[in-house]
């Protein structure tokens, strides 16, 4: 489910009534006196910061009520060009006022303040270190696990102690009431993380799943089973994704999404992961009765019969997994609809699923068109890496009545993506899911 234009367009009004928020607040009320432009531009660079920083914490927080016509793909991204304008909005904050009145560096001598001075210090240098890890994290050799417990730390420091700077200098805060609203503000986003790591664990400890079951995969890859241990059960979109937790304990900092490869009327839910990275190449290992904890389903990378009157899907490697569980639903639900699927893999024998996808297009109306960068000797099919050209040899005749759905590594989403919209296919009918987590 994609958010209409109307949703769309009351999420980017709120998004800016919230940034702003603290500047309306500070500038609320009695204005203090005068000050020379540049100061006060200074000045609303900071609380515009702060705003936006306290914006974080919901973006990340996956809540339904924000993150449901969203996909995951589309909030990584905006969560990270909104962190580092940010970052650079913190960083603009004092180098304007220093660059027009030097004495505002007594704010960063220890001598006259020097719990002052320790904060707004290591704000400068915990703001850089956040957006770096962020953006090289591999680069730097951080597990994701620890990666999120530092994000997660240094989120709510710089946060609390940007709070207590603007609390404490009393040129727009002096009333009380302003204090209390630029607390409620700043509070509030922390309430929000202790949402995500407290309280949606704890309540995640009553509906825990066994895996049942690991199953090798072609491509390096496989499929983990789980059946849910004393309830119901989770019920989901094909398309979609989860949080997972392997281990006792629901409060594990050790949780990565995975789309649901098994279909929607299956009980028993299927995870098929490719070994990328630590948590992932251990996988195989796990054992039966192995107990772990689901969050979810997330996603808006669905298709319901009748939206069109066709779907066209361009998968690369493990960018299958959320296209297998649409394609096993409908094998299941009997849908007639026509669909194309191009597959891009390095080899023909490292193709996921690659069975059964031919056992589908036996029995359902599915045109696959497999893609090979090292295809084997007397390979009649495409070869190389999937180009425009590729794409406009099988698009179907009426392109505009097909929804489009890509996943897979960044390169081949991004020639995807444009070569459809080169074809005149809109953005209300392509849908994109990146896989950015290991």
């Amino acid at each position: 489910m994609k958010y209409t234009l109307t949703q769309r367009l009351f999420w980017v009004l709120a998004f800016l009534g919230l940034a702003t928020l603290p500047m309306v607040v500070a500038v609320t009320g009695d204005s203090p006196e005068g000050r020379h432009f540049w100061i006060e531009f200074g000045v609303m660079l900071g609380f515009l910061g702060f705003g936006i920083l306290a914006i974080q914490f919901v973006i990340t927080g996956r809540f339904r009520w924000f993150a449901a016509g969203f996909g995951l793909d589309n909030i990584l991204q905006f969560h990270r060009q909104t962190g580092i304008f940010a970052w650079v909005l913190v960083f603009a904050h004092p180098i304007i006022l220093l660059v027009y009145d030097r004495s505002f560096l007594e704010y960063f001598d220890p001598r006259v303040n020097a719990p002052r001075a320790w904060a707004l210090g290591f704000i400068m240098v915990a703001t850089p270190v956040l957006v770096a890890s962020t953006l090289w994290r591999l680069a730097f050799g951080l597990s994701y696990e620890r990666w999120r417990l530092v994000h997660g730390l240094l989120s709510c420091a710089i946060l609390l102690l940007g709070l207590g700077h603007i609390v404490m200098v009393d040129v727009y805060s002096e009333p009380l009431w302003k204090k209390g609203a630029f607390s409620l503000i700043g509070m509030g986003a922390i309430y929000l993380l202790v949402h995500s790591r407290v309280v949606r664990p704890w309540r995640m400890r009553r509906v825990p799943y066994r895996v049942k079951e690991v199953r090798a995969e072609r491509g390096d890859a496989c499929t983990l089973v789980m059946e849910p241990d004393g309830h119901p059960g989770m019920a989901y979109r094909a398309g979609q994704f989860a949080w997972i937790t392997i281990g006792d304990s629901a409060f594990s900092m050790q949780q990565h999404p995975y789309s649901f490869s098994s279909g929607e009327t299956s009980r028993a839910l299927e995870f098929t992961v490719k070994a990328l990275g630590d948590f992932s190449s251990g996988v195989k290992h796990l054992s039966p009765g192995t107990r772990a904890f689901l969050e979810g389903p997330y996603g808006a990378f669905t298709f319901t019969p009748g939206m069109s009157q066709g779907a066209l899907f361009v998968a690369g490697g493990v960018g299958i997994t959320p296209i297998m569980s649409m394609l096993r639903t409908f094998r299941d639900r009997g849908e007639a609809f026509p669909m194309v699927l191009f597959y891009a893999n390095k080899t023909w024998d490292g193709i996921i699923f690659r069975e059964e996808i031919e056992r589908m297009s036996e029995t359902m109306p599915i045109q696959v068109v497999h893609v090979l960068e090292e295809p084997p000797a007397g390979w009649k099919g495409e070869r190389g890496f999937i180009t425009r050209e590729i794409l406009d040899r099988y698009l179907p005749k009426d392109p505009a009545r097909y929804t489009y759905f890509i996943c897979g590594p960044a390169p081949m989403m991004d020639v995807a993506e444009a070569a459809l919209k080169e074809n005149g296919i809109g953005i209300w009918s392509l849908y994109s899911e990146r896989f950015g987590m290991v």
